[in-house]
């Protein structure tokens, strides 16, 4: 799998349509239902959150570790605006690369230097320029994306059973922990993030997702931790990645704007 945020072939990824599954539960504190309301009601406020995110692993993952860290701006169907940044450590370098999607316009920059330093790849060509294009489906926020804050996946691990425990302390948030394991014939990655599939002979690779999501008083999460098992349908061995994501700043007022125009080039 190729790494997409590094090697800007965003074009031709396909978003994939999830239908939401049933939560088989009835609604009560404390459970996912709460957490997905939580979550709708940031999303109709139109608020925001920041987040940071460490990943390790996957099939065909030549990065060592990856680190992202950014802020979502919501609107009532979810994620409006991202403004994210991205470092991957590999044997022979370092990946950079910075991405701004604000409704369908989608803004990127990107680069691989050497250990001594030389730049092994840019993108656009000038570092400092950006790339901008109307949003390929890839990079659009969709129910289709692992993510503790994505009310596609908690319907689906609800529907699956979840067990919900005291989560202890949080960064001094006292916290509630549901966790589970769910199967799924496709699972993959694009721009926007690591993706899940729920019809069967669509990816190259399904798998199992372990999962556990910390959160607070109030339902809103504070961190998800998932270990995604690859396994390609037709047997061979299995891929492991694991994935750590923090939400802090639940509320906080975040700016996300579109780089200069003086900086924009049509030059890749």
């Amino acid at each position: 799998m190729k790494r997409m945020s590094v090697v800007l072939v965003v074009a031709g990824l396909l978003s994939v349509a999830i239908p939401g599954g049933a939560v088989h539960a009835a609604p009560e504190s404390g459970s996912l239902d709460s957490v997905v309301r939580a979550v709708r009601k940031q999303f109709a406020k139109k608020s925001s959150v920041r987040f940071s995110v460490k990943r390790r692993g996957g099939p065909s993952e030549p990065a060592k570790v990856i680190l992202t860290s950014g802020a979502y701006r919501f609107t009532a169907s979810g994620v409006f605006a991202a403004d994210t940044t991205e470092i991957s450590q590999y044997k022979w370098g370092t990946g950079r690369s910075r991405d701004i999607s604000i409704g369908r316009e989608f803004y990127s920059q990107g680069y691989v230097r050497s250990k001594d330093g030389k730049y092994v790849w840019k993108s656009p060509p000038t570092v400092g320029k950006w790339i901008q294009q109307r949003s390929p489906s890839g990079v659009i926020w969709g129910e289709d994306l692992v993510n503790g804050i994505n009310p596609g996946f908690l319907r689906l691990v609800a529907s699956q059973g979840a067990t919900s425990a005291g989560g202890g302390t949080f960064e001094g948030v006292t916290t509630t922990l549901h966790s589970g394991t769910v199967t799924v014939p496709e699972l993959g990655e694009r721009q926007a993030g690591m993706s899940f599939g729920t019809e069967e002979g669509r990816g190259m690779w399904g798998g199992r997702i372990t999962w556990k999501l910390w959160v607070g008083p109030d339902n809103l999460p504070r961190r998800f931790h998932t270990i995604m098992r690859f396994t390609r349908p037709e047997g061979g061995d299995t891929e492991t990645m694991t994935m750590n994501i923090i939400y802090r700043g639940w509320g906080t007022p975040v700016t996300i704007t579109a780089p200069p125009k003086h900086l924009i080039t049509d030059d890749w």
